[in-house]
């Protein structure tokens, strides 16, 4: 079955992880994927990046994305992960992306000082789940 939210689980998993990897694809079908930064907040995931970077420019023309957070153990039975397919929308200024940029700033108390989010040069990408699977949740 089809799954287009995260649970409360699968949400707490991603908010804990500190990086998740985002796949996008580019004009000529070049899969690109590369880790970021996120923040997740009512289902919804956000993540920064310079304005011209190339899964910016992925997602600018296909709007769609992959995402995925796991979690390795050599013991098989305690394997986490969450994957998520959706549409990665573009903001690159005004209330959403501030709220994208407060919630980034929150969780890496770093991003600031290091990669500041400046709106002109920097973009918040909001992802909002389409397709949602995870394993080892008892779901």
């Amino acid at each position: 079955m089809k799954r287009r939210r995260l649970t409360p689980r699968e949400t707490a998993f991603l908010q804990r992880e500190r990086v998740i990897r985002v796949a996008t694809v580019g004009r000529d079908g070049t899969p690109w994927v590369v880790p970021v930064c996120h923040a997740v907040e009512r289902g919804t995931i956000y993540f920064g990046s310079d304005k011209d970077g190339r899964k910016v420019q992925n997602i600018a023309k296909t709007k769609r994305l992959s995402l995925v957070a796991d979690r390795y153990s050599d013991n098989w039975g305690r394997l986490r992960g969450v994957a998520v397919a959706g549409r990665g929308q573009i903001l690159t200024r005004g209330p959403a992306f501030a709220r994208g940029v407060r919630l980034l700033y929150r969780k890496y108390r770093q991003y600031e000082k290091v990669a500041a989010l400046e709106p002109g040069e920097s973009v918040i990408v909001r992802v909002r789940p389409s397709h949602v699977m995870s394993w080892n949740y008892g779901e």
